[in-house]
């Protein structure tokens, strides 16, 4: 065999070593633990007690992908309402507050304010809209802090629309494919 091949193999079997290291764990008299990434730097008298842990990193976590619906008012995802009623919600990261149809927030029994009204910006022109309090939404698993939310019918087909004051606690990222939403920490 040419010596710059067998260089080559040796320099490739010390790669693959480094690659797949080991860690080796053991402990002292004294109960204090210790680790090591050299067989040789484990003391002797410790030898029968080693345990060799792998040190690669577990598999990253797969993403939690939400199901969207693509509709004429864009995405729209389902959530629930304080653990009781299912919806079907328009994202919405132009809105600054989550809103809910009078209908689902009568269906909970939540009471709907009208003092002060809330004036809602819509494309056609400014309405005023009631309002409640505690409302807690659920997506994909993931609650929301009690929220204030606006209590109109703003997206006729659909239950309302989920705004910033939910989607602004999460790093938001719409998948085309599927489509699916994803929400991680910020």
């Amino acid at each position: 065999m040419p010596l710059a091949l067998s260089a080559g193999l040796c320099l490739l079997a010390a790669l693959v070593g480094f690659a797949r290291a080991e860690i080796y764990r053991w402990v002292d008299e004294r109960g204090s633990t210790h680790f090591a990434d050299n067989l040789h730097s484990v003391p002797p008298q410790y030898h029968a007690q080693l345990r060799a842990l792998d040190d690669r990193l577990p598999p990253a976590p797969q993403p939690h992908l939400i199901p969207l619906e693509s509709a004429a008012q864009g995405f729209v995802v389902g959530a629930t309402v304080n653990d009781q009623a299912t919806v079907r919600l328009v994202l919405d990261t132009g809105a600054t507050s989550t809103v809910l149809a009078p209908r689902v927030v009568q269906s909970l029994g939540i009471p709907i304010r009208t003092d002060p009204p809330v004036q809602v910006h819509t494309a056609n022109g400014v309405v005023e809209a009631g309002w409640a309090e505690g409302v807690v939404i659920a997506v994909g698993g993931r609650r929301s802090a009690p929220l204030q939310v606006i209590v109109h019918d703003a997206v006729p087909g659909t239950d309302g629309l989920l705004g910033m004051n939910y989607l602004g606690a999460y790093r938001v990222e719409i998948r085309a494919a599927g489509p699916h939403l994803l929400l991680s920490a910020p």
